[in-house]
């Protein structure tokens, strides 16, 4: 595990070391090195939106509300079109999706077994996190990529995951159990070490440059505080 998942409590304690515009830079040209062939990134992609569609469909069958079976039926919805885009995209270029899917599916295997659980809680606040910080880190990615599929792309990543719905349940639930808010707390600290190893392992694929985790740090650090920001709007400490 990094160094600087012992600090989620002090996410710009790196960044404090550069002006934040250094620091916007270096996280912009960070990713770039490492941005993927146009076929590996949209397979990631898919990969990674089948992955949240998956988690948001087991969501809904163990849901104790209707309310929360639309949410996450929403986000399942959202994730499979995405997956769907990307899939058209692999396919114009007369390439199967399930094949440029498969080089990545054990890194991703492994991290979904890892998040394994019972508690249906603890599995909705993966689905919302663990989306967000999968969007995340490929909008930045996506910056690198060369080739024109590039913007569409990042469009693709920042329209609406329908995850606001599933936020105020959440909020919703911690309120009514207060309970819940020590132990998602908790959960949410593993899921970021979790999901940022997953992001360590894709970025060592790289075609075009050997992983330095020191050179990532303020990449991940700003990973690590969108997180914890997601955390703080459910009064969850990260």
């Amino acid at each position: 595990m990094f160094k600087w998942l012992h600090h989620l409590k002090k996410p710009t304690a790196s960044k404090q070391k550069l002006h934040a515009k250094n620091s916007e830079t270096l996280i912009r040209v960070e990713l770039s090195d490492f941005a993927p062939s146009i076929t590996a990134f949209l397979g990631l992609n898919a990969l990674a939106q089948l992955t949240i569609f998956e988690a948001a469909t087991q969501g809904v069958v163990s849901a104790p509300s209707l309310q929360a079976k639309e949410a996450l039926a929403d986000i399942a919805a959202v994730a499979l079109q995405k997956h769907d885009r990307f899939s058209r995209e692999i396919r114009r270029r007369e390439l199967e999706p399930h094949l440029v899917m498969q080089p990545y599916a054990d890194v991703v295997g492994r991290f979904q077994s890892r998040l394994a659980v019972n508690d249906w809680h603890q599995h909705v606040l993966a689905v919302w996190l663990v989306g967000g910080i999968f969007e995340g880190f490929f909008r930045q990615l996506a910056k690198g990529v060369k080739d024109s599929y590039r913007k569409e792309a990042i469009v693709v990543l920042e329209e609406d995951s329908g995850r606001a719905a599933l936020q105020e349940l959440l909020s919703y639930e911690i309120a009514n159990d207060p309970t819940l808010a020590d132990k998602l707390a908790l959960w949410g600290r593993r899921l970021v070490g979790d999901t940022l190893l997953l992001a360590q392992g894709i970025l060592s694929l790289s075609e075009h440059r050997e992983f330095n985790a020191d050179l990532m740090e303020p990449v991940f650090t700003d990973l690590t505080s969108e997180h914890m920001r997601r955390m703080d709007s459910l009064g969850l400490t990260a």
